[in-house]
């Protein structure tokens, strides 16, 4: 028999966000050729991120070759629980942004494409600054740079308080995993009541006695 599941692609386990879609003009000998640019930032809300800039003839080829291009991009941050390890300044081209670790319950501070770079890397608390260009273009691959280049072993050594908001993340994660199992099976117990159910009244159509029709005199 044919088996199907080796043909359906299989789903990839990050979620992605464009940031910006510009339309670009080449001047040709020909005349203008008219193209789209995507900057597609991808992470797994897990530690993961990736950023690409993705080009093609309309936008969906532009955001797709992004998305291919940011997941192969895509590198685990070290990070200290919620938060990030430690303060890091970093500049990219015109782009110069500062990200700080912030207190539980702070949330992402922070605007433009950075804070899409922060959410999507599974950052919950964290301060973020563009000191330079607020190109959203620049400011991801800034943001992408920064995290990249933070280090958590000598904070993790040195830190009690950050080696704690490590263990509470743990357990948090912990405590979302079970829940997330539950509410699958509570609907995967819902969707086999519900086929039972429409089997049910199926099994009474097919049941049900014919009218007899009564002549008119």
């Amino acid at each position: 028999m044919f088996d199907r599941s080796n043909n359906q692609k299989e789903r990839p386990n990050y979620d992605k966000k464009t940031v910006s879609i510009r339309r670009v003009a080449k001047v040709t000998k020909g005349g203008k050729r008219l193209r789209f640019s995507a900057m597609v930032v991808v992470g797994d809300h897990n530690g993961s991120v990736g950023v690409g800039l993705g080009r093609g003839v309309d936008t969906k080829s532009a955001v797709e070759k992004g998305e291919r291009i940011a997941a192969k991009k895509m590198r685990k941050i070290q990070l200290a629980g919620d938060t990030i390890p430690h303060e890091v300044t970093h500049k990219q081209g015109a782009a110069k942004v500062l990200l700080r670790p912030a207190r539980p319950g702070t949330g992402v501070i922070a605007g433009s494409s950075v804070r899409t770079v922060l959410e999507l890397a599974g950052i919950d608390n964290v301060y973020g600054k563009l000191l330079g260009t607020t190109d959203a273009i620049a400011s991801a691959y800034a943001t992408y740079e920064a995290l990249k280049s933070l280090r958590n072993t000598r904070v993790l050594s040195k830190m009690k308080n950050m080696r704690d908001r490590v263990e509470a993340k743990k357990e948090t994660d912990k405590e979302k995993k079970i829940k997330d199992e539950k509410r699958r099976a509570a609907k995967r117990a819902e969707r086999k009541d519900d086929r039972k159910r429409d089997s049910g009244r199926r099994d009474n159509r097919t049941n049900r006695r014919p009218v007899k029709k009564t002549e008119k005199k």
